[in-house]
């Protein structure tokens, strides 16, 4: 493989992984205004006297309608994170990237100290998780 198509495709793969951890970073503030449906139907519930009846019914509709979507978006998701976690990082990317962040921090030490703390609290296996743990094994040597 040619050079300038190793950089191309690093280029895509952090395109990708940046789409995709957009993505799951997306879904908790997605997954926040969901929940804050349930405090317009405690308000709701509240004024069910002056509502009446039928409001209690358009509640529990909103409600089960809000379940459905929460566990819809928990889904898709698991599903991008799962896309996410199923891309490869090149030997070279993580070169590159180990150079970038020597470059980026004022040299070896901080450059590892940076990785170690990005690295922390990752799940194992995870993208970012390989990501860093391969970027810190670099940094090392």
């Amino acid at each position: 493989m040619s050079e300038l198509s190793k950089q191309k495709e690093i280029g895509e793969n952090m395109s990708d992984s940046r789409q995709l951890t957009t993505l799951v970073k997306e879904l908790d503030n997605t997954l926040r205004t969901v929940k804050s449906v349930d405090e317009y139907l405690t308000r709701i519930a509240k004024a069910k006297e002056v509502l009446g009846k039928e409001s209690v019914t358009m509640s529990e509709e909103i409600e089960k309608n809000k379940n459905n979507l929460e566990q819809s978006l928990l889904d898709v998701g698991k599903f991008v994170q799962a896309a996410l976690d199923d891309i490869k990082i090149s030997e070279e990317e993580l070169e590159t990237a180990a150079e970038q962040l020597k470059l980026f921090t004022n040299g070896d030490n901080e450059a590892i100290e940076y990785a170690e703390k990005e690295l922390k609290g990752l799940v194992e296996g995870t993208y970012w998780a390989r990501y860093w743990s391969g970027l810190l094994s670099r940094l090392k040597k």
